[in-house]
C-alpha cells in the first residue's frame, strides 16, 4: 500500500488554511486603527507588518488593553509600539511534522507563515495547530493499515 501514510507525513504548512483568524496592520498604524480591525475578529490577532510585508510582531486584545491601562493616547500610539515580538516564522514549504515539535518546544506567542521571500503568507492560529496535529495523529493509524 504505502501511499497514504507517505502523503500525510509529507503534509506541508501550505496545506493548512492560514488566511483566516487574523488581519494585518502596519507598524505605524495607530492603536485605534488596529482596534477597529480586531473588533471583527473575535479571538483573532493583528499581524503587524513592515513596509516590505515582513512580520514585525503581533497585536491582540492583551496588548491593546495594556495600552489602555497605561493611559496611552490610542490615536497616536502605534501598533509597532505595542506589539508582541515573540513570533515564530515558518516557511510555507516546511513539513508540518517538522514544525510542530519546534512550536511545542519554543511556545511562541504567535506563529506566522512566510513565503520564500520572507513576506507574510498566513497566521498559524491555535485552530490551525489543532488541524495540523490531527494530520500528524492520523499517520500511525494509516501506517498500521499498511
Amino acid at each position: 500500500m504505502g501511499g497514504d501514510g507517505e502523503v500525510m507525513s509529507e503534509a506541508l504548512i501550505s496545506d493548512l488554511v492560514l488566511t483566516d483568524e487574523h488581519a494585518t496592520v502596519g507598524v505605524d498604524d495607530s492603536i485605534v486603527e488596529g482596534t477597529k480591525r480586531l473588533i471583527d475578529l473575535p479571538g483573532g490577532v493583528l499581524i503587524v507588518l513592515g513596509e516590505d510585508d515582513s512580520v514585525k510582531g503581533v497585536l491582540g486584545t492583551k496588548q491593546i488593553l495594556s495600552a489602555v491601562a497605561e493611559g496611552r493616547d490610542l490615536s497616536s500610539s502605534t501598533c509597532g509600539d505595542n506589539m508582541e515580538l515573540d513570533v515564530m516564522q515558518v516557511k510555507m514549504d516546511e513539513k508540518i511534522a517538522d514544525v510542530l515539535p519546534v512550536i511545542n518546544e519554543r511556545k511562541p506567542q504567535a506563529v506566522v507563515a512566510i513565503d520564500e521571500d520572507g513576506a507574510f503568507s498566513g497566521y498559524f492560529s491555535p485552530n490551525d495547530y489543532r488541524q495540523a496535529m490531527s494530520k500528524i495523529d492520523t499517520m500511525p493509524a494509516i501506517r498500521a493499515l499498511e
